[in-house]
């Protein structure tokens, strides 16, 4: 996604990116299905005029290593304009209209839902994945794909991160959370352990500073910081992947979460209640509804979200 305010329809696209960006309404961009991960924000310099000749092989070698997961375009030829389509930004559901909270971030619902992803960029494939994983958004998008991708990713992260260390140590952190906690039966339910009553851990103050400190460095620009801070936040202490929690949340997988931080739960290793709780074929949601589902858990998020700001705050006052 573009990371930005919604631009109006560019005649003069040179890049791929620029292409998803003109059919991107705030829900983000897509062919046939597909949920396209892309930034139109260029690098600051070449990163060959960067790297060392060590590091650039490296990092071309960990790209096409990323390449081989996921369909990656960074030339104007490798789409059909034509296929882009709009993804939608909300849900008209009746019970959702009560609980709406302006500026959702319905582009990553969408990546969320969306069974295929795939990477667009500018340039080459160095290039693009280096423009992507420097946009947090784009990053926790890269986390809804295939296991495989992130690993990927991940280690592509890694390298770029000696590259430009504050530019890629939220990549590397967040990629990071969501391989450790990645489930890789999708069918399970996804077990998340009530916190502690009273004051959080030492560990999970340390977890919690390590997340909030990666996304307000400086440098690290985003738009709508506030949801991206809510996420990821509220994902790193349930210590549930970025893309298990999306899709409890949209009503596609069983995930168990705390009515509030340390309310007693109905029976061991398991929270008292679920985002859903029915993934039979006869109750499958379209993505019509799992949009009104994550408008509906917005709030509850949100409440969830201000626990922790405020436990964590009387753990270091």
């Amino acid at each position: 996604m573009s990371q930005g305010p919604i631009a109006q329809p560019q005649s003069n696209v040179s890049t791929p990116a620029q292409l998803c960006e003109k059919y991107d309404k705030g829900g983000g961009t897509g062919i046939q299905g597909t949920f396209a991960i892309y930034s139109i924000r260029p690098l600051p310099q070449p990163w060959e005029a960067v790297a060392s000749p060590k590091l650039a092989s490296e990092l071309t070698q960990a790209a096409a290593a990323v390449a081989k997961t996921i369909s990656i375009y960074f030339q104007l030829s490798d789409i059909d304009e034509e296929d882009l389509h709009s993804f939608s930004t909300s849900s008209p559901a009746p019970h959702a209209a009560q609980s709406q909270i302006p500026r959702l971030p319905w582009f990553l619902v969408n990546a969320a839902i969306s069974e295929k992803h795939y990477i667009v960029g500018r340039g080459s494939l160095v290039e693009t994945l280096l423009i992507i994983l420097r946009r947090p958004w784009c990053i926790l998008e890269v986390c809804c794909c295939e296991y495989e991708t992130v690993s990927a990713a991940l280690d592509f992260a890694v390298l770029a991160r000696e590259l430009e260390l504050k530019a890629y140590a939220v990549s590397v952190y967040l990629l990071s959370h969501e391989l450790s906690k990645r489930q890789l039966n999708p069918n399970e339910h996804v077990p998340v352990l009530p916190p502690t009553p009273g004051r959080p851990s030492q560990p999970e103050v340390n977890a919690l500073q390590g997340v909030y400190t990666v996304l307000s460095a400086d440098g690290i620009q985003s738009h709508n910081p506030f949801w991206l801070r809510v996420i990821c936040v509220c994902g790193v202490q349930l210590g549930i992947a970025f893309s298990d929690f999306l899709r409890g949340m949209c009503g596609t997988k069983v995930v168990l979460i705390p009515e509030r931080i340390g309310s007693p739960v109905r029976y061991p290793g398991m929270i008292r209640r679920a985002f859903t709780e029915d993934l039979s074929s006869s109750h499958r949601a379209s993505d019509h509804e799992r949009r009104g589902g994550f408008q509906v858990h917005s709030i509850r998020l949100v409440s969830l979200y201000k626990q922790i700001l405020r436990e964590l705050t009387e753990e270091v006052s």
